[in-house]
């Protein structure tokens, strides 16, 4: 039998001071790991949503409907509405993408005092991209130039505006799949079915795309606004579903923000994903039915309005739709109520310039709003 030698009283005060010391300092440091924790859990979940100081703060912005359809003059407002696959080559697609002016345009933007120019880097229908992506390519077996365009628009127009202090935006519809281009669909795993949502497969190919142009231009994008999210076409099931998305963006730029259009123009789609409303018009509005208190944002996100102003469809025209003061009232109302705007005018093909008789309204407008 082992027997334990005596104690004295100032030994075993010492002991347990020393014992009491350190469980106390295990407590601590439990705490602070706890502590800890839980702010880098809720530092990562604010960095799922992205900065839109800057986006209320410009008040309004511009939409360029850059879209090969568009340029060939065909839209949801005019018969036919699509081109023959045959009008669109990828030689003529390289010319239109090649003369875009973008020193002459971003001196326009600088004009027209716009906080932001959303642009559509693709179309969610043929899928010319204005922009090269060799991953694309490899899934749908284009080379370079033949849908995606050998010039990177893209990153030009990032440098010009930013250089203005005006932010861009992306329009983005590749996540649901181009529906009129088969070799695409093909390449992509795309059923072309808009009453299913796309496969795991499908999703994997378009988030791959989508990855591509996030690592090239990190924050030279300041946002991203994506097409066709309605009910059978949305991410909802992981892998690859609105989390995934988000988590990409805000990998290679934290302060990008997200908007995603379908359902509910005005809604939220994911909570802690979205940021602004898609709020997307297709017809002329009566802009006083169009404000944040008449239809207003779910979620607690920004509030955001979306309209053509010219008289055919987003980017064409031969003429303004709205007179000077239905747009300056219908800014400040949105601005006021704690929303913001995105305008679009009619703009030369050729160039990608804002016709005079539109740049001349936005410049009006400016001088009123800001």
């Amino acid at each position: 039998m082992i027997t334990a030698s005596p104690v004295s009283p100032s030994v075993f005060l010492k002991s347990t001071a020393h014992r009491g010391a350190r469980s106390l300092f295990v407590r601590t440091v439990a705490i602070l790991a706890a502590a800890l924790f839980y702010c880098s859990c809720q530092k990562g979940s604010s960095a799922a949503t992205g900065d839109t100081t800057w986006l209320l703060k410009g008040k309004y912005g511009i939409f360029m409907h850059y879209q090969y359809r568009i340029l060939l003059g065909y839209s949801f407002a005019t018969k036919p509405q699509y081109p023959d696959p045959s009008q669109m080559t990828a030689a003529q697609w390289n010319e239109f993408v090649d003369a875009f002016d973008v020193k002459g345009f971003s001196n326009q933007m600088a004009e027209g005092k716009v906080g932001w120019v959303m642009f559509c880097i693709d179309d969610c229908m043929f899928g010319w991209q204005c922009a090269p992506n060799k991953t694309f390519n490899r899934y749908t077996g284009y080379g370079p130039g033949q849908r995606c365009s050998k010039r990177d628009l893209i990153l030009d127009l990032a440098k010009a505006l930013h250089k203005k202090g005006i932010r861009l935006i992306l329009y983005y519809g590749a996540l649901s799949g181009y529906t009129s281009d088969p070799q695409s669909l093909s390449g992509t795993s795309d059923d072309n079915d808009s009453h299913t949502p796309p496969s795991a497969e499908s999703r994997n190919t378009h988030v791959a795309i989508l990855k591509e142009y996030c690592k090239r231009y990190k924050d030279k994008i300041d946002g991203w606004w994506f097409d066709r999210f309605d009910a059978a076409q949305g991410y909802a099931e992981p892998p690859n579903d609105y989390q995934t998305i988000a988590a990409l963006v805000h990998s290679t730029n934290p302060r990008s923000i997200i908007a995603f259009s379908g359902i509910d123009e005005f809604g939220c789609h994911r909570l802690g994903v979205d940021d602004y409303t898609a709020g997307d018009t297709w017809w002329k509005q009566d802009l006083k039915g169009l404000t944040p208190e008449t239809k207003p944002a779910e979620g607690g996100i920004v509030w955001h309005g979306k309209i053509f102003c010219g008289n055919v469809y987003h980017g064409q025209g031969t003429a303004n739709r709205y007179s000077d003061q239905d747009l300056i009232d219908w800014v400040t109302t949105c601005n006021r109520q704690g929303g913001v705007v995105t305008m679009d005018w009619p703009f030369d093909p050729k160039t990608g310039l804002l016709k005079d008789f539109g740049l001349a309204q936005l410049k009006r407008i400016a001088r009123k709003v800001k």
